[in-house]
């Protein structure tokens, strides 16, 4: 037995005395790794080779975590430098590793660095997918620096992808997770930091990624990390050059490609020199640019990063056709388009195909120009549809979670006013029983009671302010929403417009319908949900006046006849003898009709739509027929719910969105008029509205614009000269091509220092319209009363797609004309034809071309 005791006691020694060695045996190991992956920071060629010489003592390893950190390091250093070989052969290893020790983390890091692979060569969405069937094992990964770099492969794969808001999500997810890595956090962080800032440049935020950029670059310095600092000068070019600083943007490319030389990275120097080029092209240094292109390109070839390839080819034919040499920079546009459209980047293809256009046109190729222009028009709209699609989805699936939450809260309200009931009752009683035995006790009971009620009032009030709060944010984003989206509608309106002037080629004229025909659909989608809002919010339209029934329902038929006869229809007014005059909100009520006019003519596929008023005791009643598809019974009572459709209404090419019908009772409750609907399935609609009738001391004003010479004023010439000041590009480029289709001359500025610039340069213009949203923060309203005080002939408007901003109101008050986006052609050339009339314009200015 003593014997037995010895020899345990030797072993335990043995054990005491081997496991701290073998402990700081690994802490020493994964210490030299840690400085290897700093060292990548600094110079990624050099990282890559210290790596592959200490393969001996870390590739072996005994310990797991050490092998998986070694190989992870060498391929995300290798992926730095371009060595593809390198690459592919970390992902086997952290493959086999995974298979061998059963280590799902391996495997996630293989996926990671596969998914980057997969993005490189065009096919981002394989990578996601790739990264979407590890998302289980990756949370569960017991390292934390592998659920780090997993969230930011992910944020950066959806950054490229256009899907911004899910790559936000992973972004921040990575930096919160960086900041509680044991080791590595700084470098971590400084990386996560990095790729936020490239994602608020693609989201149309330069300001926020220039923020960002210089709150990165202290980290970047103090850590000596010259990779980050080389692509955050990278990036500070790129807001420079979108922002217009193209001096700016050169020194901090230059900047960016000195360090990748110095640090052998080689994925940084070739998009530093595209991007350089770039520029070059965009000054029409033609010549200037090409050595820059070719060098770009062939450092793309190294890195393996095709996408890149197929742009600096692009780029380098753009440069070769700018100095005539045409058939040699066409070869390089199309390979590097063939490229994109094979990868699925049809974006990136349309951008292409619109400046060869442009390219073609400059060479006075204009045979090619407008084959290449029916191309990029085919896929343009193609990818409007899509986008159209895909926006309407979204904001369908947040406007029903919107719902769900409010049904929630309203749930869970009416449960907390159930128990405070119960709960007051409760005490009640013990209150009147302890009165029966005992007064003292009954006055200390009551009083306890009274404390137990103010605080379940207090509970009630706040739950309520809750609710109220949610359908506020739910309301405020449906605003905003219809506020960003109404951007690019806008400039898309202007500039189909233009082209349906231009165009004498029968074969286009179908394409620019269906442009037309959808973008009125989309502005149609955007006002119905911004009046939805509106309304369910209780935010008033207008004030109630006496209105000319008569006059606004002439002036809704006349606004829908041409649809009507472009489907076949009849469309027919009538009206009694005497005037008809209601008291009601005019917003209102020609809102609501309208929608009822609209609605039948797009569910009447043939035969006619009658609109007529009738006297109905102290009411008028309002009736739209039809001879449309009609309602079931069991649809009829849900026609006026938000995003409802008949089973019918999928088979309709023109069906709506489930949002007209609703907008009409909305209006009818806040007008306080009775509404409703009668139909038979196949044989037509009758929907109505009995509105109190007022009898006013003249009839003979009507609160109804008039709209009968409308396409008269369209076709008039114009002459004259506008300034317009908006800082988005299309939105300006848009604007120049309807100018230029009407005849007008133009001058245009992104920034209130260059209107004023331009009045210095001699501008005297007739008309100056503003938009209020400036990306430079200055005040579009403040900024037209002071270009309208120095041209006091002049007249001005504000665009905006804003509704409800302070502004605009101040704008309206003080007599301002404010046109909401998007801008219906037809209406600005009215404005037009009314402001450069010769009876309004100043008879001694005399015309100065500006570009």
């Amino acid at each position: 037995m003593r014997l037995v005791r010895v020899v345990v006691l030797v072993v335990a020694l043995c054990l005491q005395t081997a496991l701290p060695a073998r402990a700081q045996l690994l802490n020493a190991d994964l210490a030299e790794l840690d400085r290897l992956q700093n060292l990548s920071q600094r110079n990624s060629a050099e990282a890559v080779q210290a790596l592959q010489a200490a393969a001996a003592r870390f590739a072996n390893a005994a310990d797991a975590a050490t092998r998986r950190t070694y190989l992870a390091a060498l391929t995300d250093a290798a992926f730095e430098t371009g060595q593809t070989t390198v690459v592919t052969e970390g992902i086997a290893q952290l493959k086999a590793l995974a298979a061998a020790q059963k280590d799902p983390s391996s495997q996630v890091l293989a996926v990671c660095f596969e998914a980057r692979q997969l993005a490189v060569a065009g096919k981002t969405r394989a990578g996601l997918d790739a990264l979407a069937r590890e998302a289980a094992a990756a949370e569960r990964a017991p390292d934390p620096w592998v659920r780090w770099l997993y969230h930011l492969t992910l944020g950066a794969l959806h950054s490229g992808n256009g899907q911004f808001e899910t790559a936000m999500t992973h972004l921040l997810r990575s930096l919160e997770l960086s900041r509680t890595l044991p080791r590595q956090a700084a470098t971590s962080e400084l990386r996560s930091r990095t790729h936020l800032e490239l994602l608020h440049f693609d989201m149309k935020n330069p300001e926020r990624a220039l923020q960002t950029i210089r709150e990165t670059l202290p980290l970047a310095e103090k850590l000596d990390a010259r990779q980050a600092q080389g692509w955050l000068h990278l990036h500070r070019g790129n807001v420079e050059n979108v922002q217009g600083n193209l001096d700016t943007a050169v020194a901090a490319y230059r900047q960016s490609l000195q360090i990748a030389r110095a640090g052998g990275l080689t994925g940084l120097q070739a998009t530093a020199l595209n991007n350089l080029g770039d520029v070059l092209l965009q000054r029409k240094a033609y010549a200037a640019a090409e050595p820059v292109m070719r060098e770009a390109l062939a450092a793309y070839r190294n890195a393996h990063e095709l996408n890149g390839a197929a742009m600096a080819q692009a780029n380098l034919g753009f440069a070769l056709m700018g100095q005539g040499r045409i058939a040699a920079g066409v070869h390089e546009v199309e390979a590097g388009i063939r490229f994109v459209h094979e990868a699925g980047s049809l974006p990136m293809e349309e951008q292409l195909l619109g400046e060869l256009s442009r390219m073609y046109e400059q060479a006075g190729l204009y045979r090619e120009a407008m084959a290449t222009t029916r191309k990029q028009q085919a896929l343009a709209k193609e990818l409007f549809h899509a986008e159209r699609d895909q926006a309407v989805t979204t904001l369908q699936e947040r406007f029903d979670s919107a719902e769900r939450q409010r049904q929630i809260e309203q749930l869970a309200q009416a449960n907390r006013v159930q128990d405070a009931e119960l709960r007051v009752r409760r005490m009640q009683q013990i209150g009147l029983a302890a009165a029966v035995a005992l007064a003292l006790l009954a006055a200390g009971a009551s009083f306890w009671l009274y404390r137990r009620t103010r605080t379940a009032n207090e509970a009630l009030a706040e739950a309520r302010r809750q609710a109220e709060g949610a359908l506020t944010e739910k309301n405020l984003f449906l605003a905003t929403a219809s506020h960003d989206l109404r951007q690019p509608v806008h400039a898309m309106s202007l500039m189909v417009e233009a082209i349906n002037l231009r165009n004498t080629d029968p074969v286009l004229r179908p394409l620019v319908a269906d442009l037309r025909t959808s973008m009125q659909a989309m502005s149609q989608l955007f006002n119905a949900l911004l009046d939805l809002s509106r309304l369910e919010s209780g935010q008033p339209l207008g004030h109630k006046a006496a209105v000319d029934l008569g006059a606004l329902l002439a002036d809704v038929v006349r606004l829908f006849r041409e649809q009507a006869s472009l489907g076949g229809l009849t469309l027919r007014l009538r009206l009694p003898r005497r005037g008809a005059t209601v008291w009601a909100e005019p917003v209102l009520l020609r809102q609501a009709l309208a929608n009822l006019v609209q609605n039948a003519i797009r569910y009447t596929p043939q035969g006619k739509v009658l609109v007529s008023a009738r006297a109905r005791g102290g009411d008028w009643l309002v009736e739209v027929r039809d001879t449309g598809i009609g309602i079931a019974p069991a649809d009829q009572a849900r026609v006026f719910s938000p995003y409802y459709r008949g089973a019918r209404a999928d088979q309709m090419d023109d069906a709506g969105h489930g949002l007209g019908l609703a907008v009409v009772a909305r209006c009818a409750e806040q007008l306080g008029a009775a509404y409703g609907v009668r139909s038979l399935a196949g044989q037509g609609s009758r929907f109505w509205l009995r509105l109190p009738a007022h009898v006013a001391p003249d009839a003979g004003t009507s609160t109804a614009p008039a709209a009968a010479h409308r396409q008269s004023i369209v076709d008039r010439p114009l002459q004259g000269q506008c300034l317009v000041l908006d800082d988005d590009p299309q939105v300006l480029k848009a604007w120049r091509a309807m100018l230029e289709a009407w005849g007008v001359t133009a001058a245009y500025a992104t920034t209130g220092a260059e209107a004023h610039g331009r009045l210095d340069e001699g501008m005297v213009p007739d008309a100056i319209f503003c938009d209020q949203r400036l990306r430079s923060g200055e005040s579009g309203f403040d900024i037209l009363r002071t270009l309208l005080a120095r041209c006091p002939a002049a007249r001005g408007a504000m665009v905006s797609g804003e509704f409800d901003a302070p502004a605009l109101r101040d704008a309206e008050d003080e007599g301002y004309l404010v046109l909401r986006k998007p801008v219906n052609p037809a209406e600005l050339h009215a404005v037009l034809a009314q402001w450069l009339a010769p009876s309004n314009r100043r008879q001694d200015q005399s015309a100065v071309p500006f570009p």
